[in-house]
């Protein structure tokens, strides 16, 4: 399989179509967010708690006093 083949490419539409999708897909977008808020919420704060308690990389010392 080609890795350089985009998976998004678009046939020709009506204007008026690609009107009512682009209306769609935000509503869909819209009320996904709206529905799955908490799990993506609760996903993505685990993740950030995990780089936090884990992170390999510690930041460097301070060249100067921050003071």
């Amino acid at each position: 399989m080609d890795q350089d083949t985009d998976p998004f490419v678009f046939p020709d539409v009506p204007d008026e179509a690609v009107a009512v999708i682009h209306e769609f897909l935000e509503e869909f977008y819209l009320r996904f967010q709206n529905h799955y808020f908490a799990q993506m919420h609760r996903w993505y704060h685990a993740l950030d708690e995990l780089e936090v308690r884990h992170d390999p990389t510690p930041s460097p010392p301070l060249k100067d006093s921050p003071f």
